[in-house]
């Protein structure tokens, strides 16, 4: 199968080249005409690529796409772990037929402690606190760290059925206004000191209230970042800001779409 695509992707680049150049188009979209001609569509998320080499790395991922990923950054310290993952955005249709984000994505920090008595990985996430960061949260952090500290606060609710639902913010039932607390303390050497607690009345190293769906007791959990580790958090934030708001997804099938008018002006 590769050597078709490959057979068929030699013969169209050669009169593809001259029709593209009549508009002055780059090889990218050369590249992108080529795959829409004798491929599935959505073979184009893989693409710009700017030569063959490019074009075949991104066949080689194109076999992937059927499988589950798991993208997440992890730092184990001796008392806790963080773990970050994305929260994909959702997107819905429009009455016109076309497609909007309905729900932002976020970055979700997960804190777990260290478990003594050891267990998977040595830490037990059981008792782990989430921590969703929004996508201004993250150019928060971006753009404050590691100069100047950042504290963000949750209301702590009754249920959650996801980290990004309104529900989030709710306060229980018990009327104990409780908060879910991230700080990000700079410290000595360029290190940050990430850390999760719940607050009550400003007092810290509180426990969640019984009917909401918090059920961790090991606030505080802290996790020192080091320099070298935060450079890798804000580029990671700072790359997912796209994805995560949902821009580019968009931006990807509006270009799509004028690759299409630009097909029909070719013949």
């Amino acid at each position: 199968f590769a050597l078709i695509m490959k057979a068929l992707f030699q013969s169209s680049f050669s009169h593809l080249h001259r029709q593209f150049a009549k508009q002055k188009k780059g090889t990218g979209l050369i590249l992108k005409y080529a795959l829409n001609q004798h491929f599935r569509p959505n073979i184009l998320e893989l693409i710009p690529a700017t030569s063959f080499s490019e074009f075949s790395a991104a066949i080689q991922i194109r076999n992937f796409q059927t499988r589950k990923a798991y993208p997440q950054y992890s730092i184990y310290t001796g008392a806790s772990a963080l773990v970050l993952r994305p929260i994909l955005p959702k997107f819905k249709s429009t009455s016109n037929g076309a497609v909007s984000v309905g729900r932002k994505g976020s970055m979700l920090l997960e804190f777990s402690p260290a478990n003594p008595s050891g267990g998977r990985n040595g830490y037990n996430w059981n008792e782990k606190i989430n921590f969703a960061l929004s996508i201004e949260e993250m150019g928060l952090l971006i753009s404050q760290l590691p100069h100047y500290p950042v504290t963000l606060s949750r209301k702590v609710g009754d249920t959650v059925m996801s980290v990004n639902d309104d529900a989030y913010n709710l306060v229980s039932n018990t009327n104990e206004i409780v908060e879910k607390v991230f700080t990000a303390q700079p410290g000595d050497g360029a290190t940050i000191l990430f850390r999760v607690d719940y607050s009550k009345e400003g007092i810290g190293g509180q426990t969640p209230p019984p009917n909401s769906s918090e059920k961790s007791s090991s606030a505080p959990l802290d996790v020192l970042v080091q320099a070298g580790e935060w450079e890798i958090i804000s580029s990671l934030l700072r790359d997912s800001i796209p994805s995560l708001s949902g821009w580019s997804t968009l931006v990807d099938v509006s270009l799509n779409n004028a690759m299409e008018f630009a097909e029909d002006e070719m013949y």
